[in-house]
């Protein structure tokens, strides 16, 4: 960070005039919106850690004076393990337009993939627009656009207020927010610009039904159109599937309006996706008029069933589920959260090599790791970005619609994809252990109401809540009336684990306490959704943080999985070492802050001994049984 903070004051950098790019064809995912360009080459970046920037006009500066040139992705505190210090960060970007055809009116937009926190974008000295949180797209209309010498300029906080959805505690060091794992800031994502003849479809829901396996499955497609004119138009719609091709009647969008056009076809004898056969079809959307094509948007889409029996089995095209798998943080120790492509590939080969059938994260993760789970048949449980929110928070209602908010911006962004058959609504919500598992009004209206909004998007696929298992606590909650599926996190025998009171747990604990959460939730699907310990060393298996104890620890709690019928899959807590903060212990007595060495994998990417362990029992376990 000390080399950034030189980068930042170096007057080379100063009398430089600024590098004018126009950005490129190339895209970093397939899905979305055909006229896209991607807004690489040079950026330039300065840090406001005295928050001067607004006084000082920095979206409106002609001089590179304190500005050092990066590239985007990019998150400023990429390689900080000392700090964890949220601040604000400005990103400045001047561009050409691309080439178009004469005679042919465009308009422009913007379209950000991941901000952290709070963006707020600037265009040719014109504010344009505010988004928060991170880990979800938001598009911005570029007005005030010129062919040639356009300067985008994005101011970034990763403040955290005490009412956040995720990083809500207070730091020690200036009062912001921060959490349990680190508090990054930058453009995390990639920023694309999108050309626009006048209509766009700025989305296409894809949705396949099954009555029964071996029945014809009903796609239906929910496309929203955007005139960007002030004229009432009438668009043209096509559809191709393969090489089918469906043409729709054309519809009429007022001016400066959107319209939602749904439509469904039927696919007679589909190929099913799963685990082993991930089966896609590929959809692309055509928008226009009868002599011209304005609009294309492409989508890749699985047909499966996902339904529930009376035994709290989750069964995938009729199938009961076992799943094994592991979660996931985007972190790396030189580039943060804004990991490139050839990193994203890493990930996915350890998952591979480790026999992984399931997928968690703590946020969307970037929508390139959704397409490979579609492609190689990963299912994920997707979880909006609600991160332990205790029952003062979840009383307050602002907190709530907050939350309920993300949950349909999560399920908008990824309700197309194959991969995806769970929404959890949130982790360890409610948990504080004087409590003793007690639960406030706050937190079964913020249940209510973020699974009624999710059920108004998609009824295909499961609604969960993840929460602590710990002895002593009820084992039922008027809460889960509402979910379809309940996400437990099993840490007995490393955390203490029990409600006050109560002696701390062992790993042989946890048989009986899932056999006698499952007699009071009979109906009630469960997983386990996280399983960990700490490994930084050698030493005794008896002794908590050894590689050997971390061995022992997932294969005998494996074993406890195994055993149980009704157990529909688990996910050991984690892939990949991440940083969580810098007082970070995380139960083991020789911690290495601000490493949560929970993984699988060191923070370098090397495989520790669990790895292979936990590699041998996925391989033997089916995940279709």
């Amino acid at each position: 960070m000390l080399a950034a903070l030189a980068l930042l004051a170096s007057p080379a950098a100063a009398q430089e005039p600024p590098v004018v790019d126009t950005p490129s064809t190339r895209t970093i995912v397939k899905e979305g919106p055909t006229a896209r360009h991607l807004v690489d080459g040079t950026w330039y970046f300065r840090l406001d850690d005295a928050f001067l920037g607004d006084s000082l006009r920095f979206w409106d500066q002609d001089s590179l004076d304190g500005w050092t040139p990066i590239s985007v992705p990019s998150d400023w505190n990429a390689t900080d393990i000392l700090l964890d210090r949220s601040s604000v960060g400005w990103y400045r970007k001047e561009f050409d337009l691309p080439r178009v055809p004469r005679a042919r009116h465009f308009q422009w937009k913007l379209r950000f993939e991941s901000v952290n926190h709070r963006a707020t974008v600037w265009l040719n000295g014109r504010k344009l627009a505010v988004h928060a949180p991170g880990y979800l797209p938001f598009e911005v209309d570029l007005k005030g656009l010129k062919p040639t010498d356009n300067r985008l300029v994005v101011r970034v906080s990763s403040l955290r207020g005490n009412t956040d959805l995720t990083h809500w505690r207070p730091a020690r060091f200036n009062g912001f927010g921060t959490s349990t794992w680190w508090n990054f800031g930058g453009i995390s994502r990639e920023v694309y610009l999108r050309r626009i003849e006048g209509v766009d479809i700025e989305d296409v829901a894809v949705s396949p039904s099954l009555r029964c396996v071996g029945c014809a499955a009903r796609v239906r497609v929910a496309i929203t159109l955007r005139n960007m004119g002030g004229k009432k138009r009438r668009v043209a719609l096509g559809l191709r599937v393969g090489r089918r091709r469906i043409e729709l009647p054309s519809r009429e969008v007022d001016g400066r309006a959107r319209r939602e056009v749904k439509t469904s076809f039927v696919l007679a004898h589909p190929r099913l996706w799963q685990p082993g056969h991930p089966s896609l079809y590929r959809l692309t959307v055509s928008a226009g008029t009868r002599r011209r094509g304005l609009a294309s948007f492409r989508r890749f889409f699985g047909v499966r069933r996902i339904s529930r029996d009376r035994r709290g089995r989750v069964l995938l095209n009729g199938r009961p589920l076992q799943l094994r798998g592991a979660a996931m943080h985007e972190d790396d120790p030189q580039t943060g959260a804004a990991l490139s492509s050839s990193q994203r590939d890493a990930l996915i080969g350890r998952l591979r090599a480790l026999h992984a059938n399931v997928v968690r994260s703590h946020y969307p993760v970037h929508p390139a790791f959704l397409e490979a789970f579609d492609r190689l048949g990963i299912l994920y449980w997707d979880q909006a970005p609600v991160y332990q929110l205790p029952n003062r928070l979840l009383e307050n209602s602002r907190v709530r619609e907050n939350g309920v908010r993300v949950n349909r911006d999560t399920v908008l962004r990824d309700r197309s994809h194959p991969s995806v058959f769970a929404w959890s609504i949130g982790n360890e919500l409610a948990s504080e252990k004087q409590l003793r598992g007690r639960i406030g009004g706050g937190f079964r209206r913020y249940v209510r109401d973020a699974t009624g909004a999710i059920r108004e998007l998609d009824k295909t696929r499961l609604v969960a809540l993840d929460r602590q298992s710990r002895l002593g606590e009820p084992l039922k909650s008027p809460a889960f009336r509402y979910i379809s599926a309940l996400g437990v996190n099993d840490y007995f025998g490393w955390y203490r684990s029990a409600a006050p009171g109560y002696p701390a747990t062992r790993t042989s604990d946890y048989g009986a306490y899932l056999d006698r959460l499952h007699a009071a939730n009979p109906r009630l699907p469960l997983f386990v959704t996280e399983v960990g310990a700490e490994s930084n060393r050698d030493g005794p298996v008896t002794e908590k943080g050894t590689y050997e104890f971390q061995s022992r620890y997932l294969r005998e709690h494996l074993g406890i999985y195994k055993k149980r019928r009704f157990l529909n899959g688990a996910i050991v807590w984690i892939l990949k070492d991440f940083r969580a903060h810098t007082k970070w212990k995380g139960g083991n007595p020789k911690p290495n802050p601000p490493w949560n060495n929970k993984g699988l994998v060191d923070e370098s990417g090397a495989p520790k001994p669990a790895f292979n362990v936990v590699a041998r029992s996925f391989a033997r376990t089916r995940p279709l049984r």
